[in-house]
């Protein structure tokens, strides 16, 4: 067997890990740590991909490697908590909790399988598709909004209206996953572009400063724009798209209407008819 790169792969076995052990907290009850350890497996997906990236060790292995540690984390795990709360919880419809399951499942092998298909051949400065982190930190930061702010979090027993929620919610989020609507990628979100006012530095701190206070409203918040901004930005792009006759024409088109300018011109001044000149 060919060598591996180690410390990428540190990275990507502490996401398994954290994957793994959400669904051993699953099974425990304890909801919100299997949440939080979702997002603690965000944070060493995101940390292997930049390691890899900087020291230059990217794989094919690494890859495949990542990619099923995500299906675990980011796939199984959430299904998990969304399965258990909603069908042992509160008695939800058996069959209803395991047709969603197993839709959120397939939908984020088929997007991990297409995305390492298409790793090659596009750029990863936009992804096809809601990537499987961002499904996953929706359910996640909305099971720990609602632990936070509900009475489940003092101590009641959770309500069937919330968990209905989170059931409801898990069907878009798949969709979402294997549609081809255009994400951003977070490394480009972050890269830094350039000089920005002063202003702007104090307005993120400002901005982090108070997350503080309800950071787990924040969590979902953050989650739940980067999951509509797909959506949005499809209808809005086709709310304001001008008409054919009003579009800005490409290089081709501005090129093909000089040269047909030009000819016109030369006709008229030759004295022939437009209609030779457009032949």
């Amino acid at each position: 067997m060919k060598k591996v790169y180690i410390l990428p792969n540190l990275f990507t076995s502490g996401n398994l890990f954290c994957g793994v052990l959400a669904m051993a907290l699953t099974f425990e009850g304890e909801y919100l740590f299997a949440a939080a350890a979702i997002l603690a497996g965000m944070v060493f997906d995101f940390c292997d991909g930049v390691v890899a990236r900087l020291q230059r060790t990217t794989s094919r292995f690494g890859m495949e490697y990542d990619s099923l540690a995500d299906l675990v984390t980011f796939g199984m795990a959430p299904m998990l908590v969304v399965y258990k709360l909603h069908v042992v919880e509160v008695g939800g419809d058996l069959r209803t909790g395991l047709g969603v399951a197993f839709v959120f499942v397939a939908c984020t092998a088929l997007r991990l399988a297409r995305y390492n298909v298409q790793v090659y051949e596009t750029k990863k400065r936009h992804y096809s598709g809601l990537p499987s982190q961002g499904a996953a930190g929706v359910l996640a930061s909305l099971v720990i909004a609602m632990h936070r702010y509900s009475e489940w979090g003092k101590g009641e027993a959770i309500h069937a209206m919330q968990t209905q929620s989170l059931v409801l919610i898990t069907l878009p989020l798949a969709f979402l996953m294997v549609s081809t609507i255009r994400y951003p990628a977070l490394v480009h979100i972050l890269r830094p572009r350039g000089k920005r006012p002063f202003i702007h530095l104090v307005s993120m701190l400002l901005a982090l400063g108070a997350m503080m206070f309800f950071i787990e409203g924040a969590l979902f918040l953050c989650f739940a724009v980067y999951a509509a901004y797909g959506p949005v930005r499809v209808c809005y792009r086709a709310l304001t798209r001008k008409p054919i006759v009003e579009r800005e024409l490409q290089p081709a088109e501005a090129v093909q209407l000089s040269r047909r300018k030009k000819r016109r011109r030369s006709v008229d001044k030759a004295g022939l008819p437009r209609e030779q000149g457009e032949r």
